[in-house]
C-alpha cells in the first residue's frame, strides 16, 4: 500500500511541476503578446518585459525548488521504508531477507577481489526453557540483549549482524579468515555467557552455540551449509562452544549425536537463499 501511495505521490508531484512551468511560460507568452499588440513607448515595453520575465522566473524558481524538495523528501521516506522493511521488529538488526541479501553482495565482492569472508551462525542453547519458565516478555528482552551484545562485538560499518529467526542470529565478517573469525566467535560466546537478563524472581543466564565457516567457493549456499553443519556439531558436542566448519569431522564426539540432544531436539528453520 505504501509503495502504491508513493507512486501516486511521485506522479502528482511531476504533474504539478509541469503545470507550474507551463503557467510560468504562459505568463511570459501573454506579456509578450500584449506588448506585440499594444503601442507603447519603448521604455515601457522594456519595463513590462522585464517585469514579466522576473515574475515568470520567480514562479519557475519557487515551483522548481518545491518540486526538488518534494522529490528529496519522498526519497528519504522511501529510504526509511526500505530500512524498516529490512529490519527485525524486535531487535532492530537486519532481518533474514536483508541479511542474506547483504551476504550475497559481500560474497560477490569478496570473490571479485579474491578477498576473505567468514560467516558465524549463533544459536542460543535451550532458549525454549527461557520462554516456558519466565514468559515471552522476558524471552524477548533476552533476545534484544543478545542482539546488543552482537552489535557491540563486531566492527562498525564493516561486519553485518542479522536475526535469522527465533533465537538464531548470524554475523558476516568481511575480510576475516577462519582463525580470525574463530576468535571473534569465541568473544561473542563469552559475552553471551556473561550476559544476565532481569526476570521476575531473579536473572536469566544464557549460552550459545556458534558455527563458523570461511568462504571456500561454491557461493553463499555452500558457506551457509558449512556454518550450519558446524553449528549442529557444536550442539551435538554439548553446546556453549564454537566449532569451525570441517574441524568437527575429526572429532567423534561431534559426529555422533549426544544423548542429551536426542532427548531435547531443537526446532530450527533451515537457512534459505534470499529471494
Amino acid at each position: 500500500m505504501f509503495r502504491r501511495l508513493a507512486q501516486i505521490r511521485r506522479r502528482r508531484d511531476a504533474w504539478l511541476a509541469v503545470l507550474a512551468i507551463t503557467a510560468a511560460a504562459v505568463v511570459l507568452a501573454m506579456a509578450m503578446t500584449a506588448l506585440a499588440t499594444t503601442e507603447l513607448p519603448a521604455d515601457r515595453q522594456v519595463r513590462t518585459v522585464t517585469i514579466a520575465a522576473v515574475v515568470t522566473s520567480v514562479i519557475g524558481v519557487v515551483f522548481f525548488y518545491w518540486f526538488v524538495d518534494s522529490i528529496r523528501a519522498m526519497g528519504k521516506k522511501n529510504d526509511a521504508a526500505n530500512r524498516l522493511a529490512g529490519t527485525d521488529d524486535l531487535t532492530g538488526l537486519h532481518n533474514r531477507r536483508a541479511f542474506l541479501a547483504s551476504a550475497e553482495r559481500e560474497l560477490a565482492r569478496a570473490e571479485r577481489q579474491s578477498g576473505e569472508l567468514a560467516l558465524l551462525i549463533v544459536d542460543l542453547d535451550h532458549f525454549k526453557r527461557v520462554n516456558d519458565t519466565h514468559g515471552h516478555s522476558v524471552g524477548d528482552s533476552a533476545l534484544v540483549a543478545v542482539a546488543n551484545v552482537l552489535a557491540l562485538s563486531v566492527r562498525v560499518d564493516v561486519d553485518i549482524v542479522g536475526r535469522l529467526g527465533g533465537e538464531e542470529f548470524a554475523v558476516l565478517l568481511p575480510g576475516c579468515d577462519a582463525p580470525t573469525a574463530l576468535q571473534a566467535a569465541e568473544r561473542i560466546r563469552v559475552a553471551i555467557e556473561a550476559l544476565r537478563v532481569a526476570a521476575p524472581g531473579g536473572e536469566v543466564a544464557m549460552t550459545a552455540s556458534i558455527g563458523c565457516a570461511a568462504i571456500a567457493g561454491g557461493g553463499l549456499a555452500a558457506v551457509q551449509q558449512a556454518a550450519d553443519d558446524a553449528l549442529y556439531a557444536a550442539k551435538r558436542g554439548g553446546r556453549n562452544q564454537v566449532v569451525a566448519a570441517g574441524a568437527w569431522q575429526d572429532r567423534p564426539e561431534l559426529r555422533e549425536p549426544a544423548k542429551r540432544l536426542a532427548r531435547e531436539p531443537e526446532e530450527r528453520e533451515p537457512l534459505k537463499r534470499s529471494a
